[in-house]
Formats: structure tokens, C-alpha cells, sequence
């Protein structure tokens, strides 16, 4: 459930100095059992949470931010599977450095079978959806965002115009989260908009878009007060049968002979298959109690994924795609 701290300090009137330091450092204190006994503040039902400035200790919490919403539908939640067929060899690198060949593929330790994790598959989809979204903008929008400033960029995404789909961004954001370091914006984006003019510049550009899309998620309340949100998305591990052994001789472009090598690799072979699930938890609206919009939100999210599916298979998954390896069919079942 969303709270409103900052609200909460207004109407108790708290100093200037107290409010701009919450501000600042959000110095929240989440404290339950003996823990509590540290600030000699025992909460009620035995949990608060405290913000601590100075030698002052203050509850921001009422009884009511704690009420609980229970589900009783089990179809807010939702599966997404799917099915793959390899129409190239695929290879993800182990981390194992005792081996018979210097390059094993990824593999369960349980099992021993070749593994290609969710983590992997989720990060994968999140740019093949992104770059879906920069391909609508190089059909539908051009514009010049060269000169503005990050206010006035989130300004006009805020107005309706969304020239760089701030709004679309956000629902991938809902949907796969925003890891670190995820890359939302790309050199495609400015080119879709017209936003290049001067090519020293748009590292500089792309920097003030990400800014205002980073401050668009906050606004809207998408990612928590730590600017983060870890999606709608759960990932399983895929999972195949079979291992053969490929090699690779790089050779000279000139003489067409061999310049080292050749180096061996464990790959799962073509051909072969493995099915997987998605699982859809719409967290943010069973927590907000918007039910009602739980099978529209699926839909959508749901033609995003196809979408980025059939994006993905079109460049593949794991490593040495640029050779031609991980390539795919997916269907869903």
C-alpha cells in the first residue's frame, strides 16, 4: 500500500529542519520485537515505522498504513507459458573453471542439466521490449529535444505528447522491473525523435531524457522511494535434455587460415526443445484494490510479452548470437 510520508510531516507540523532532512536522507527505521526496546518506543501491534533525527524518534505510521488487503480471486494471478525450439545451437558460459574443455556450458548442479536462467530470459525480453517500443517511435514520431531541459522534457511527456513513449516505458517498468543499470533509452530513441543535430552531444541528451523519465516514474509513483520496482514478471529456469560439442577456428580475413584454435564448446544442439512459464502477479494493483482493471492490465501486458517473444527470436539468446548461435522458435501454449 502507497503512504505518504511527506504528508504525514506537514500535518503534524514538523520544523523545516526535520522535514528537509527526511527529505534528503529518507532515514526510515523499519523495527519489530526487542528492536524496538533500542529507541524505547514500543509501537502498536508491534510494528512501526520510525524516522530518527537527532535524539527524537517519530512513529510516521498509523494503525490503518499495516490493514492488509486479502484476495480471495485466485485469477489475479496469471501463467504465461511458452514453448522453445532451438534452430541453432545454443550456449550460455558456465562458471565452472574445472572442466575437460575450456568453454562448458551453464549447467544445474542438481541436475546437470543445461540451463538457461530466468534472471537471463527476463533481462533479454526487457530490451528486445524496449526495442519493439523504439521501433513504433521510428514509425510514428519525429521531433527536436535537443535544447530542453529535463523539466520541460517531463512537461511535455507529462502533457499528452509522449514524444518518447514515457507512458509505455512505464508499463515495461511494471511489468519487468528496473534492475540496475536497465537501459531504457537508446541511440535509436533520438533518431526516432530527431533529436540529432549535433552528434557530440547525444550522450549528453540521452542523459537528460533517462533524467526525466527517472523523475516521470517517481511522479507516477511506479517505483518506490528508493526508485526502485521489481515488476509484475517472475521468471523460471529453462531447462534442456541434450549436450553435443561444437567448435570454433577463427581465421585470418586475408589468407583464410586458421589464426588460433580451434576452441571447443558444450552447446545444446538444434532442434532441441524445453518449455517454461511466466508467472503474471499484478502486485501493485491487489494492493491498491483495483480489481477490476487485473484482465485488462493481463491483456496488455500479455501482447507486450508476445511482443518482445517474437522480438527476441529474431536475435537470439545466450552467447555468441552474433555467430549465429541461440537462435529460435517460441510459441505459446
Amino acid at each position: 500500500m502507497k503512504y505518504d510520508y511527506f504528508a504525514f510531516l506537514k500535518r503534524e507540523r514538523f520544523s523545516s529542519l526535520t522535514y528537509n532532512k527526511f527529505i534528503q536522507e529518507q532515514n526510515l527505521y523499519f523495527l519489530h520485537g526487542k528492536r524496538d526496546k533500542i529507541f524505547g518506543n514500543k509501537p502498536g501491534d508491534n510494528r512501526a515505522v520510525f524516522f530518527k533525527h537527532k535524539d527524537n524518534v517519530y512513529n510516521l505510521c498509523p494503525d490503518s498504513f499495516w490493514d492488509t488487503q486479502i484476495c480471495t480471486n485466485g485469477t489475479h494471478i496469471k501463467i504465461f507459458s511458452f514453448k522453445f525450439t532451438l534452430s541453432s545451437n545454443f550456449y550460455t558460459a558456465s562458471e565452472n573453471e574445472f572442466y575437460s574443455i575450456a568453454n562448458p556450458i551453464a549447467k544445474e548442479k542438481v541436475t546437470g542439466l543445461p540451463i538457461y536462467k530466468g534472471s537471463s530470459l527476463k533481462g533479454a525480453l526487457r530490451h528486445a521490449a524496449v526495442d519493439v517500443l523504439e521501433d513504433e517511435m521510428m514509425d510514428q514520431y519525429f521531433g527536436e529535444y535537443t535544447d530542453l531541459s529535463e523539466d520541460e522534457i517531463l512537461e511535455r511527456e507529462t502533457e499528452g505528447k509522449d514524444r518518447f513513449f514515457f507512458k509505455e516505458r512505464s508499463q515495461l517498468v511494471k511489468i519487468f522491473g528496473n534492475e540496475r543499470d536497465a537501459t531504457w533509452f537508446t541511440f535509436k530513441t533520438l533518431l526516432a525523435t530527431g533529436g540529432i543535430r549535433d552528434v557530440s552531444k547525444i550522450k549528453d541528451i540521452l542523459s537528460k531524457i533517462t533524467t526525466a523519465f527517472t523523475n516521470y516514474l517517481k511522479k507516477h509513483k511506479i517505483v518506490n522511494s528508493e526508485g526502485v520496482c521489481r515488476g509484475r514478471l517472475i521468471f523460471e529456469d529453462l531447462y534442456f535434455k541434450k549436450v553435443s560439442l561444437d567448435v570454433i577456428t577463427p581465421l585470418d580475413r586475408k589468407k583464410r587460415t586458421p589464426t588460433r584454435g580451434p576452441h571447443y564448446y558444450e552447446v545444446v544442439p538444434k532442434t532441441e526443445t524445453t518449455e517454461g512459464k511466466i508467472v503474471w502477479f499484478p502486485f501493485d494493483l491487489i494492493a491498491e484494490g483495483e480489481f477490476d482493471e487485473i484482465e485488462s492490465e493481463w491483456e496488455k501486458d500479455r501482447k507486450i510479452i508476445k511482443k518482445a517473444f517474437d522480438k527476441l527470436q529474431k536475435k537470439g539468446i545466450g552467447a555468441k548470437t552474433k555467430d549465429g548461435w541461440g537462435n529460435f522458435k517460441w510459441e505459446e501454449l
